[in-house]
């Protein structure tokens, strides 16, 4: 199983790797970037090169650190501040541990997620400023349903972990 440990080492690793992505798109980039687009995939969004680099890595990095940092903050909040299904019988002093390290951990998964996420952002983003303009409307599509699905499968996890157990009920 992993650690919270592990999943903050894997966590800078993404940050790296979005740092160097960042760093190696910004020489290709235009001064003037297209950020935002419609549904057709045409822009209607502008920035400079510099303020769309800096905005990109300041989400890689804030986003993601928000949930490592709820991960490692859960351990201090009252119990009586986190909303989970059946909050008495899973914070019991027998199951409270146990508990807390599964949404510390989970919790901080989810920031893998939205780093990888915000990579594949950034890669299309690249792409539709250095290939004519036009954001690929099938690799946004791909690569939203792929982090809904995580998401959808991420929520799911955390509500079946935390419904009463059969001879509970």
């Amino acid at each position: 199983m992993l650690s919270l440990r592990n999943i903050a080492i894997g966590q800078a690793v993404l940050w790296l790797l979005a740092l160097a992505q960042n760093s190696f798109y910004w020489h290709y980039l235009p001064e003037r970037v297209a950020t935002h687009f419609n549904g057709s995939g045409k822009p209607d969004g502008w920035m400079s090169r510099d303020n769309a680099t800096m905005t990109m890595m300041a989400l890689q990095t804030l986003m993601p650190l928000m949930f490592i940092g709820l991960g490692y903050a859960i351990y201090r909040i009252p119990t009586s501040l986190i909303n989970i299904p059946h909050r008495e019988f899973w914070f019991h002093p027998d199951r409270r541990d146990a508990a807390i390290q599964f949404i510390a951990r989970n919790t901080a998964v989810f920031s893998l997620g939205l780093s990888l996420f915000f990579m594949g952002i950034n890669h299309l983003t690249f792409r539709a400023n250095t290939n004519g303009g036009i954001l690929e409307p099938v690799g946004f599509w791909i690569l939203m349903g792929t982090f809904l699905a995580f998401t959808s499968v991420w929520v799911f996890w955390l509500l079946a972990r935390f419904s009463l157990p059969k001879n509970h009920r």
